[in-house]
Order: structure tokens, then sequence, then C-alpha cells
């Protein structure tokens, strides 16, 4: 049977980790509190710590929180624009990052970005040595790559959410087209949390029957139906929200509590998060991307070994270039 399991997936070693349900949002702009809010609203922890070092912001979203606390579980919640803050956590969110500018490229932008991530991310891990660290902040893939790269964390310890709501919108739009709950849609979607991410048609499956068994060329360039135009749907989908709001933040918060709410019921359930994905799918480089995989009260479990279609293998190789690519550019 081990060898049965190791056919399906790369098990990860087990992590020496921090008791208690302590999550730290680190960040209070309007993704982090997104995320704090799902947190408190659907029961995960009742016990909270927001860190900014905009320290007046920090206190007003902590008071905002506060007023409802009659409503939130009788939840603890801590602010400070000093790191001793985030102290001892079980969970720390990463969502502290540069905002884009008028006219300002990306690359710049990730650069600001990495720098953050560089200089917070040690300080972090001093506070909360085992603690599992869960970067948000974007480009997710390359800050968890930057994260890992700054502190050594084990790959167990240090990922992103990647394409964990990609795949949640992904089931949505298949959903809406088939007229069945998402929840009654399998199937993922790996690769970039961005537009080089790869929608595994050859898994998708609406009560155990596999849409490629109806369809066969179902998301390929040769599909007379085109289904592709259910992931171009997701991709578009964020800045769809950001074109109108100028950001996106109650999905990803949502998608945040998912994964920590996992951990802490040590579920093993899969989702599709961002790792150090080298070795995997023939990948030969360090790059975080999103691949299949189990999580329990360690972070992460496992890596699942996909089965890809050829046309699947391809795109996953592409969306690992432009993420070294993009890598490469950094300056660390």
């Amino acid at each position: 049977m081990n060898a049965f399991r190791a056919c399906l997936y790369k098990n990860l070693n087990k992590q020496d980790i921090e008791c208690g349900n302590k999550v730290s949002v680190v960040g209070t702009g309007a993704v982090g509190m997104g995320c704090s809010i799902a947190l408190l609203t659907k029961g995960i922890t009742n016990n909270l710590a927001l860190f900014d070092v905009n320290e007046e912001l920090c206190c007003a979203e902590r008071l905002d929180l506060l007023h409802g606390s009659m409503f939130l579980h009788n939840c603890h919640i801590d602010h400070s624009c000093k790191i001793e803050a985030t102290k001892n956590s079980r969970v720390v969110v990463v969502t502290a990052g540069a905002r884009m500018k008028p006219q300002e490229s990306l690359q710049k932008v990730s650069q600001k970005t990495a720098d953050i991530i560089k200089q917070v991310m040690p300080e972090l891990v001093k506070q909360s040595p085992k603690a599992i660290f869960i970067i948000v902040a974007s480009p997710a893939d390359i800050m968890s790559w930057v994260a890992r790269k700054v502190t050594n964390l084990p790959i167990e310890r240090c990922f992103s959410t990647g394409c964990h709501l990609d795949t949640a919108r992904f089931r949505m739009f298949v959903s809406h087209i088939l007229g069945v709950s998402p929840n009654s849609v399998q199937g993922y979607v790996i690769g970039e949390h961005g537009g080089s991410s790869v929608p595994l048609w050859s898994t998708v499956s609406v009560g155990g029957v596999r849409l490629k068994t109806i369809h066969p060329t179902i998301g390929t360039d040769d599909d007379p139906m085109q289904w592709s135009r259910v992931h171009q749907e997701v991709v578009d989908a964020s800045f769809k929200v950001k074109c109108i709001k100028g950001y996106s933040n109650w999905a990803i918060g949502l998608t945040v509590a998912d994964v920590i709410s996992a951990i802490f019921q040590d579920s093993y359930r899969i989702v599709s998060l961002s790792t150090n994905a080298n070795g995997m799918c023939g990948i030969q480089d360090d790059v975080f991307l999103s691949l299949p995989c189990v999580i329990n009260k360690y972070g992460l479990g496992a890596i699942i070994r996909p089965h890809l279609s050829e046309w699947e293998q391809c795109a996953l190789k592409k969306s690992a270039e432009e993420i070294l690519k993009a890598q490469c550019k950094l300056k660390l």
C-alpha cells in the first residue's frame, strides 16, 4: 500500500508546530481585513493578531472588529505596529505588499513587494518559529519563493493559497453552465496564480462522470464548444472586480480562511496550493506553482502527482517558465 500511495503523491514530513489557534494577519489593507473577517465570522479562530506598520489604520481596523465582538464568538483581537504582536502564532498570513501606482510596471511593484517580504519574513519567523506561513502578497507564487528563500522554512510550512481560488472560480463557472452546484463539480486549476494557470480538463467530473468522456476535445484549441472560455473567465475574474472596486478581497479572504480551517481540522483535504514544484511533473527548477496538495495540521502533508494530458503538461511547463522568468528579474 505504501508503494501505491507513493505513486499517487509525494509524502512530506511531519513538523513541530505551535499549539493553539492564534492567527496573525500581516497587513491590514483590504486583503488582510478580508482574511480577518472571514476567519472570525466563520468561527475558525477567536484569537487574532493584526500587524501593520501603519499604526493608526491597524488600531482603527481592530476597533471596527471589536465593536462587533458580541457576534464573533468572544474573540480576542490584538494589534500593533510592532512585530511582537504576532508572537507564538499557529498560522501567519502575509498580505503586506506594495500597491501598484498609475503607470508603474508590474516588475517594479513585484520588486517593492519582494523587498517587504525580505524584510519582514525573518522577523516573523523569530516571533513564531513553529508557525505555518501562508503567503498572499501578490504575485503570490513568486513571493512564496522569496519568503522561503530568505527564511529557509520547510516547504510544509511556507506556501501560498495559489490556485485554490482559481479552482473555486473554475468550478463555479462550470456549475453555472451545467446547472449544478459548484460543490458537485470536481476538477483543479494548477500552475501560476495568474494568466498562465492551467485548467485540468482531463480531471473535471460531475457526479462521477468525466466531461472528457462526453467531449474528448474539451478545453483544447480543437474544441468546437469553446470550453476554454471558462478558463478565460477565471483569469479575467479578479481584473473585472479590481476594475470597479480598485481591489479584490472577499474571495481571497474566504480562500485563506478555508485553508486555515483545513489546517486546524487536520482535514487531509486536497486543494490546489502553491509550493516548490521542483521534481514534480518534469519541473527541474525551484519555482513555486500550484499543484493539488494534501492539507493537515502540519501544513502541507503531501503533493499529488497529477497525471496530465499532453496539452496540460505543455501548458504547465510554459507556466513554470513564466514564473521562473519573473523570479530571475528580482534582486534579493
